[in-house]
């Protein structure tokens, strides 16, 4: 079973994708956040994140889209840049993007989930995927189009088991999950609340028919738990882990052209999903230098137990 990083907005752009792969292994794909498009062109921030990707073959972009222009404005730049894959976002629960039929949001118009699958079939040299939720408002959205899932030309499928006016809370509906891994005729990869190892364990024996697990908050918080997972070890190298960090660091730096102020802002939303301690991770959120937030920051590793 593989290990997918799945895409978080605000997270898993270049930067910290490419200094991931450098420090840790056990990932196999590394999914980017969607790209999407602005006045008829791929939005400018979204084409600078994917044409600065390394390691191309374990990357997959991401697109959202409602329409099958801009499926083709998408895919044809992805494309270009040298990609053999496309992920579709049928997932994406925040209301700025549903409200407008994207993300989770188009399983409010069975025409355009059509549509938009539909406009895959103008790139057969192309392998598409799709992340989905269990709907938008009501599990019985995705359930009715089962069929025009199955009939797509898609390699796998990835099942968040909420629903999205849940967004990340609340209780994920296994029931309604076990529905579609058995009636979704395609490879099954499971996404949602996978903080341990044993969360993947348990998943991987539950449903042994599964592709992949993908993991995003989870590999925030700890961006060993792929390679713990794959090689059943509890280890954490806070050494391993300061040259990743300094890294990050280093790259943002560069990126946003020696902004400290944009950098500390970016490097504090690490720490978000973090479960170390949380009088340290107070003390990082009200850091007011990037000398001040690294010297919090290492003294939150180097106290891990």
């Amino acid at each position: 079973m593989e290990i997918y990083f799945a895409p978080l907005q605000g997270f898993t752009d270049f930067v910290f994708r490419n200094s991931h792969a450098k420090y840790f292994s056990g990932v196999d794909k590394y999914f980017t956040p969607f790209l999407r498009v602005e006045k008829g062109e791929v939005r400018k921030k979204d084409r600078t994140d994917l044409i600065s990707s390394k390691n191309k073959e374990i990357i997959i972009p991401q697109i959202i889209a409602n329409c099958k222009d801009d499926v083709v404005i998408l895919v044809q730049f992805i494309e270009n840049q040298g990609f053999k894959n496309c992920d579709l976002n049928f997932g994406c629960p925040f209301p700025l993007q549903t409200k407008h039929f994207y993300g989770a949001g188009i399983w409010d118009k069975p025409q355009k989930v059509e549509e938009v699958l539909s406009a895959l079939k103008q790139f057969p040299q192309m392998s598409f995927s799709l992340k989905m939720r269990l709907g938008n408002t009501s599990v019985s959205q995705t359930l009715d189009l089962i069929d025009v899932i199955n009939s797509a030309d898609l390699q796998f499928v990835t099942v968040h088991p909420r629903l999205a006016a849940q967004m990340y809370d609340g209780e994920i509906n296994f029931s309604a999950f076990e529905v579609l891994y058995e009636k979704i005729q395609k490879p099954v990869v499971y996404n949602g609340d996978l903080k341990t190892v044993s969360d993947i364990d348990n998943i991987s024996k539950k449903y042994p028919k599964l592709k992949a697990v993908m993991i995003g908050r989870g590999l925030i918080a700890n961006p060993f738990l792929a390679e713990n997972f794959v090689n059943k070890n509890f280890d954490f190298d806070k050494h391993r882990f300061l040259l990743f960090h300094d890294l990050l660091i280093d790259n943002y730096l560069q990126l946003y052209n020696n902004s400290e102020f944009m950098v500390l802002d970016k490097m504090k939303t690490f720490w978000t999903y973090s479960f170390r301690d949380k009088k340290l991770l107070k003390k990082i959120k009200k850091a007011k230098s990037l000398q001040e937030y690294n010297s919090f920051a290492v003294m939150t590793v180097l106290e891990k137990e």
